[in-house]
């Protein structure tokens, strides 16, 4: 039969304030919408496989999302678990999907997510239609590293492509595009709803009458931001503000021009080669690496840091937004950078290590996803949160393959993932990404080398 194609898309925005989701220093719901934020749905059946992509404007894909979803589209098609992939763009200016229950407006929003993902998926896998299919890269210089503070600035300017062709009626074309960079070209200071230079990018796309769907998904964001951002440290909230949507637009243009430029060179094949597999990997958590009174005697000194600066009483007048409070303090006193690098590392150890220390001895390990894709020449690694530049290094050198990305923020969201040798650097315990990092140093590693065998399977089928 070939390969067949099916697409779908809805509106996820929502239409009441819901807290956004990506930046620590909002307190306040959102004030209305900038431009709406849509779910997709890509759907390929080759060679009696199958691959679903589902992609969000959206900071992340928990797992409380992303496990309810799966579960469903499961249920009611002939598609395995391994054959989901659930991703975000990583927008700082969408809604929050799941968080505390009195986080305002985001519980409606979780259950409203939930359906409509589950809805967008299910559309995508009921009617699809003959196409073929073709990858493609391009480059763009337009990322900034802001761990290095661009010496060396160390991106991956890659622009992966993927074009689905329908090979009746009018062939529309459906495209599925990454490249790594944070979307923060609108800061904490934007109270509108944004899919910021994602959404830009995919609407200039589809601006092009032979493109009937564009799909972002992003790489390995955690230490890349936008040329249009301030040259600040990844902690410093200062570099977070002052966006405009003017900096969403030149970014999405840029990203879009190449895509649309990759897109005519590609050609396109109706006999390509599918594949997935997934596995759950247990791990310990990072804060699970320090024993019990190590813990305890870092949290005393991040709490001694944070009464000397904000107030003894410093906890009861962040009411549940201390990284709100420590950066206020940050901005209203334009403290020296090194100040300000001790007053967020403090913030970081406290939200990290009151946790770590409450749970005592028995910390339990993190069920981490790790799933592995392939379409023609195509090898995607999905993790789950913010893999580091030199995590999509390694993959592409573990493959062999220069047309191999990560995914990144798929299928839950456990923060940072920085490699063993970012926490063997003599500065870990004050660089934003280690100290916030999900996973106990060395777990990325591992999570590589067991996707380099996950592939080796898909590989030989």
């Amino acid at each position: 039969m070939g390969t067949r194609v099916g697409t779908a898309r809805i509106d996820i925005t929502p239409t009441w304030p819901v807290i956004q989701g990506g930046f620590g220093q909002r307190t306040t719901p959102s004030e209305g919408v900038l431009d709406p934020v849509l779910a997709k749905a890509l759907y390929l059946e080759s060679g009696g496989e199958q691959l679903l992509w589902i992609t969000a404007d959206l900071i992340a894909i928990p797992h409380q999302v992303s496990a309810p979803v799966v579960a469903a589209v499961v249920a009611a098609t002939s598609l395995a678990p391994h054959q989901i992939c659930i991703c975000a763009s990583h927008t700082h200016s969408g809604p929050l999907p799941y968080g505390a229950p009195d986080a305002p407006g985001v519980a409606r929003y979780s259950e409203f997510l939930v359906a409509s993902l589950i809805e967008v998926g299910l559309a995508a896998v009921a009617r699809p239609v003959a196409c073929e299919v073709g990858t493609g890269a391009g480059s763009v210089d337009v990322f900034f590293n802001r761990r290095t503070r661009g010496n060396p600035n160390l991106v991956d300017s890659r622009v992966a492509v993927l074009v689905v062709r329908e090979t009746g009626g009018d062939r529309r074309s459906t495209v599925l595009f990454g490249v790594g960079c944070h979307p923060v070209t609108l800061g904490w200071d934007n109270p509108l709803i944004s899919g910021d230079f994602p959404g830009v990018a995919q609407r200039l796309v589809e601006a092009d009458p032979a493109i009937h769907t564009a799909m972002f998904f992003n790489t390995t964001e955690a230490n890349v931001i936008p040329i249009t951002s301030p040259d600040r440290d990844a902690l410093d909230p200062r570099g977070y503000c002052g966006g405009s949507p003017g900096d969403a637009a030149a970014i999405g243009r840029a990203i879009a021009d190449e895509v649309l430029r990759v897109i005519d060179d590609v050609a396109t094949t109706g006999d390509v080669a599918l594949g997935s597999a997934r596995v759950e990997v247990e791990l310990e958590a990072n804060n699970a690496a320090f024993d019990l009174p190590t813990a305890q005697a870092r949290l005393a000194a991040a709490t001694a840091v944070l009464a000397s600066e904000l107030g003894d009483d410093f906890e009861q007048r962040a009411n549940g937004y201390l990284w709100a409070l420590a950066s206020r303090h940050v901005v209203d006193t334009d403290c020296s950078e090194p100040d300000m690098r001790r007053i967020m590392i403090a913030c970081c150890e406290f939200l990290g290590l009151s946790a770590r220390v409450a749970h005592g001895r028995s910390l339990q390990p993190v069920k981490v996803p790790l799933q592995v894709l392939r379409v023609g020449n195509m090898e995607l690694l999905a993790l789950p949160g913010e893999p580091l530049v030199e995590v999509g290094l390694a993959w592409s050198s573990l493959t062999g393959n220069d047309d191999s990305y990560v995914i990144g923020l798929a299928n839950a969201h456990l923060r940072y993932l920085p490699l063993q040798q970012h926490f063997d650097l003599p500065d870990a315990r004050s660089q934003y990404d280690t100290v916030t990092a999900g996973l106990e140093p060395g777990a990325v590693d591992r999570l590589l080398d067991e996707a380099a065998q996950l592939l080796g399977s898909v590989r030989s089928r």
